[in-house]
């Protein structure tokens, strides 16, 4: 087993200000979680504190039942892999994997026999007599996870491995990673700000700011049913709208009021925002959730208009913002010029109802760990 617990963690600096507040989590074992956030919440401090190269102010880290609060770093039994790669250039790429079983006194046949595995599972068996100067930043990638592999770690802790690459190799490493996974089905602990990266990898993402747990989840619990106005907003390509409204109830149900057009909330929400009062709230959408024809209540003038290939982004006033409207490209049937007057609706199954005191999504989800 390899599980790992997090117990009310708390991590200072000043012994006065707290960097991590009360960062609570159980980790399956062989459960993939990812720690996303904008740089600066503080993700990898726990990734650091997990693997103990951070000292824990306050709370308890338990691996496989084991507190691990005063173990030292090489006794937990955790491999780390880094934003850099951290190769030894005078090494070959053999070296450079078998470098920490040879610190360990492995015996030597079982370092050539782990080495080769590992290079096996990552694709790096033709390359095992280079140098780091002479691999593309993708294979260096893949050395510094195989030099993690071959330790055989109960975890496995990666703290933004991807950030280095181009946009075309981080997909590909994305799913590089996906299989690596399935191949040696340990425990993974991984850190990014890319909300793309943790909705692809994560069984669960845990949402940061400001060294606070905001939400965790499923990658669809998070997209679809955000706990605050933050993860919402942090959640989605493009962003989620925002528009100020008011909560309304009319005839004992549920509405929408936004820029005077009303909107009938569907009963789902309806019983999800039972005994919450009338108020005025900030109303979420996303982009892909709003509807282009000339029978919609809304209407908005085109400012930009973004072609993507498969999606066109058009960026409209509208309500007294601006709003993002994604459009498949194969269902456009013109392109869109700036300054022209457009039509839209809303669907109120997608819309989402924010609290403007708290930011806090009013529906009454089962959201597990959250904060505010």
């Amino acid at each position: 087993m390899s599980s790992v617990i997090l117990k009310n963690i708390r991590k200072s600096y000043d012994n006065e200000s707290f960097a991590i507040h009360d960062f609570s989590i159980t980790i399956a074992d062989r459960e993939f979680i990812v720690l996303v956030g904008p740089s600066g919440c503080g993700k990898s401090t726990v990734l650091n504190m997990i693997a103990g190269l951070e000292d824990i102010t306050d709370g308890e880290l338990f691996i496989d039942g084991e507190l691990m609060n005063d173990v030292e770093p090489q006794s937990r039994n955790i491999a780390m892999v880094f934003q850099s790669y951290a190769l030894y250039p005078h090494m070959s790429v053999f070296g450079n994997m078998a470098f920490a079983l040879k610190l360990q006194h492995t015996p030597k046949a079982e370092i050539d026999s782990r080495v080769r595995e590992a290079a096996e599972i990552l694709g790096l068996t033709k390359y095992l007599d280079r140098k780091p100067k002479e691999l593309s930043g993708g294979q260096r990638q893949r050395v510094a996870i195989g030099r993690a592999i071959v330790r055989k770690p109960k975890v496995f802790l990666m703290d933004e491995p991807l950030s280095n690459l181009d946009a075309k190799l981080r997909t590909q490493m994305r799913s590089e990673i996906l299989k690596l996974r399935r191949r040696i089905n340990t425990t993974f602990i991984y850190v990014t700000h890319d909300q793309t990266e943790a909705m692809t990898l994560g069984d669960r993402i845990v949402v940061m700011k400001d060294g606070r747990i905001q939400q965790t989840g499923t990658p669809q619990e998070v997209y679809s049913r955000p706990t605050n106005i933050f993860t919402a907003g942090f959640i989605g390509t493009p962003q989620m709208n925002f528009l100020d409204a008011e909560l309304e109830i009319r005839d004992g149900i549920y509405c929408l009021n936004a820029g005077g057009v009303i909107t009938v909330l569907p009963q789902d929400k309806q019983n999800n925002l039972r005994s919450v009062n009338p108020q005025p709230v900030t109303a979420g959408v996303r982009p892909e959730h709003i509807t282009l024809g000339d029978g919609g209540k809304f209407s908005g003038t085109v400012d930009i208009s973004e072609h993507l290939g498969s999606t066109i982004h058009l960026h409209v006033s509208t309500l007294g913002t601006d709003m993002i409207i994604a459009v498949q490209t194969m269902n456009a049937q013109k392109g869109f010029a700036s300054g022209e007057k457009i039509s839209y609706s809303l669907d109120g199954r997608f819309i989402h109802i924010f609290s403007k005191e708290t930011g806090k999504n009013l529906e009454r989800y089962d959201y597990g760990t959250f904060g505010l």
